[in-house]
């Protein structure tokens, strides 16, 4: 496949990284000539230095025989003038844009076929969004992913000393739980990984990550790190995420307490008119304002969220939390050394805005049938929702057990949804459990560069169409 990405910022250089393969011929446009040199002392692509929306840079990067577009540069006027002139000059089939300006969700036809010609667009402030929400309302939990229509969650967790799991055995917490459907994808112990087995035991402080059924996650997370309920939430120097998060949040419909600081004026301004009630307050607070921040309460927050563009900023902000009396702390971080710096510090949950914006992208992205790609919490590994389609006779997968799949090594299947909506069946993983068709496999694949054979392997033979 030939793909085009426009921008070698964080989210261009995740991008590139997950698609580079022997079967995929990638060229990257930027400005930056320092940034392109970089990119191809990493990676096996072509680089051009250039206006994205130039038609003739576009040309000179090979658009008129591209496959995928994907724009990702740091404008929304360039990324989408990018997918126009890819759809009407040189006819690119798939085209990806990443937009920030929220405000534009409200007018999809300007961004589709009518206006820009956006085949997907890629909204990482709402992905942010959804993936602060899942950790307010998992407050234990490092990493929550949702999978088959929610039917599946993911969670990763460290264990507390009293909690009902620490010090079982995996196979003594299957007796604990005998109703709940769940696999133990993967356990850390001081950076180490170990091998789940039903003798492994289970340590407080370990960092587990389970797949489980989603009606039955709130229990399991609760049998290995019992928790309270967010109610009070501090959010800072978020502006329009802020904004969205407390949309979804919905503290309208419940018991949450939202309060809102703002350095900027204007921000604060505009929150303060959308969300006029008395559950939500939003106040003109400088981050490092130490009394101010005292009086307005955060020492009682349940979680308090640093959101600010600035990762120095947000640590610090999530430290001074935490010392004022808050119950835990969720920091924006785009830098990577920093996440891994603070890991075992006062800062509790670290969320990357390049990898949110990345697993909306592998979604749009990955061939065939996968319908979700998430990277999980420290294994660098992807997770994959991919649906099995023909028969015996027209497909690798259908008909067949899951011992007997030619499964590349390392790879594993963690559940099998069967079904559409409530009539849909959660399956977890047994070696004789055969594959039918229409079924959703959720897969974990320990390296990408195996992602494309999985693709392969479920690939239906021409004759099944």
């Amino acid at each position: 496949m030939k793909i085009l990405i426009l921008g070698a910022g964080r989210v261009g250089r995740s991008v590139a990284e997950s698609l580079v393969s022997d079967a995929n011929d990638i060229t990257i446009v930027d400005a930056s000539s320092d940034r392109i040199a970089q990119m191809q002392d990493r990676f096996d692509l072509r680089g051009i230095v250039g206006d994205a929306s130039s038609p003739s840079i576009l040309s000179s990067a090979g658009a008129m025989d591209t496959d995928l577009l994907i724009a990702v540069t740091a404008s929304d006027e360039t990324n989408l003038v990018a997918c126009t002139l890819a759809a009407q000059i040189f006819n690119v089939p798939m085209r990806i844009a990443r937009v920030r300006d929220s405000e534009l969700r409200h007018y999809p036809r300007i961004l589709g076929e009518e206006g820009f010609r956006a085949t997907s667009i890629i909204w990482p402030e709402q992905a942010l969004a959804t993936q602060f929400s899942k950790l307010i309302t998992f407050p234990a939990a490092q990493q929550v992913l949702n999978f088959a229509d929610d039917k599946l969650t993911l969670f990763t967790v460290n264990p507390t000393e009293n909690a009902p799991l620490t010090g079982k055995t995996l196979e003594e917490a299957f007796k604990i739980l005998p109703h709940v459907k769940m696999r133990f994808v993967s356990i850390y112990r001081r950076n180490r990984r170990l091998e789940c087995r039903n003798d492994t035991v289970i340590e407080a402080d370990d960092e587990i990550t389970v797949l489980v059924s989603s009606d039955c996650a709130e229990e399991v997370i609760e049998a290995l790190h019992p928790f309270e309920r967010a109610e009070t939430i501090v959010m800072i120097n978020g502006g329009e995420l802020s904004g969205l998060l407390t949309d979804k949040l919905e503290p309208n419909r419940s018991k949450r307490r939202i309060k809102i600081f703002e350095g900027n004026e204007e921000s604060a301004v505009s929150l303060s008119k959308r969300f006029a009630n008395n559950k939500v307050s939003v106040s003109l607070v400088k981050h490092d304002d130490t009394l101010a921040l005292s009086q307005e309460g955060i020492d009682q927050a349940d979680v308090v969220l640093a959101l600010s563009n600035n990762d120095e900023t947000n640590i610090m902000t999530a430290l001074l939390a935490k010392k004022l009396g808050a119950k835990r702390s969720i920091v924006l971080l785009e830098n990577q050394v920093y996440s891994d710096l603070v890991r075992g510090t006062e800062v509790d949950v670290t969320v990357s805005p390049t990898q949110a914006s990345l697993g909306e992208l592998l979604r749009h992205i990955r061939y065939g049938d996968v319908v979700n790609a998430q990277e999980l919490y420290q294994d660098k590994a992807e997770a994959l929702e991919i649906i099995a389609h023909g028969t015996k006779k027209s497909s690798k997968v259908v008909g067949k057990s899951l011992r007997d799949i030619a499964f590349p090594k390392g790879v594993s299947v963690g559940a099998i949804v069967r079904g559409e909506g409530d009539e849909a069946t959660v399956l977890m993983a047994e070696p004789d459990l055969t594959v039918m068709d229409d079924d959703h496999l959720i897969l974990f694949v320990p390296n990408k560069k195996v992602i494309q054979r999985i693709e392969h392997l479920f690939e239906v033979d021409v004759g099944f169409f």
